[in-house]
């Protein structure tokens, strides 16, 4: 039989206890870093994808401005102004489309008829008359002025010559309006070119000093084919 040095088997077993809990406390400090180093890892993931996100961001609006062939400074000033009316408030998707396209009809209604003023600058260049006087005019049939979606009125520069509107050529306009013409659409007459105005528009004939009553009878049989 073997005998054990007194004491051997006690500091073994102690031994053995300090090894068995140093192994778990290993373990953990390593899956501690583990861990860390995850953390790390997923912070550097996120600060990738906002910046992605950031980037992102001005890619679409410069792939969206030249695809339309609008400025990115035109893109950031509508969105801007957008939030400031908006004020926090979402705009729906639904929304942002409608206003996209009124926006651009206005432009687009302008781009055709040229200028479109305003009440206040009507009044202005007509020598800072009253705001009555101008209603005045619309309703006596000798200004022309048409609404717009918001139900603001716009008057086309077109319709004056010399600070002064054109009484042929607004005659000619409200002939086209009786006929069943909307506003925006006899506007839209009188800036487009007419073979029986030797191919000039309502717009330049009358600027020329065309025949006043030829306008007036081209209006008539323009109208007419509008009431069909």
């Amino acid at each position: 039989m073997t005998f054990l040095p007194s004491g051997h088997g006690r500091r073994s077993m102690n031994v053995m206890s300090v090894k068995d809990r140093d192994e778990p406390l290993e373990a953990l400090d390593q899956r501690l870093e583990e861990l860390r180093a995850l953390t790390r890892s997923l912070e550097q993931a996120r600060d990738a994808l906002v910046g992605r996100r950031r980037g992102d961001a001005h890619t679409a609006v410069r792939d969206v401005a030249e695809r339309y062939n609008i400025s990115d400074e035109a893109v950031i000033a509508f969105l801007e102004n957008a939030g400031e009316l908006l004020n926090g408030k979402e705009l729906s998707v639904a929304d942002a489309r409608r206003a996209g396209m009124l926006a651009a009809a206005g432009t687009a209604w302008e781009n055709e008829l040229g200028p479109l003023l305003t009440s206040a600058q009507v009044r202005e260049l007509l020598g800072k008359v009253s705001r009555q006087r101008v209603d005045e005019l619309l309703r006596s049939r000798r200004l022309i002025g048409m609404s717009d979606r918001s139900g603001r009125r716009r008057f086309p520069l077109f319709q004056f010559r010399d600070g002064r509107p054109s009484e042929s050529l607004i005659g000619a306009y409200w002939t086209v309006v009786d006929g069943g013409a909307d506003e925006w659409t006899a506007a839209s007459w009188c800036v487009a070119s007419d073979p029986a105005l030797d191919g000039s528009s309502p717009v330049q004939w009358s600027k020329a000093d065309g025949d006043a009553e030829l306008l007036l009878r081209v209006a008539r049989q323009d109208a007419a084919r509008f009431a069909q």
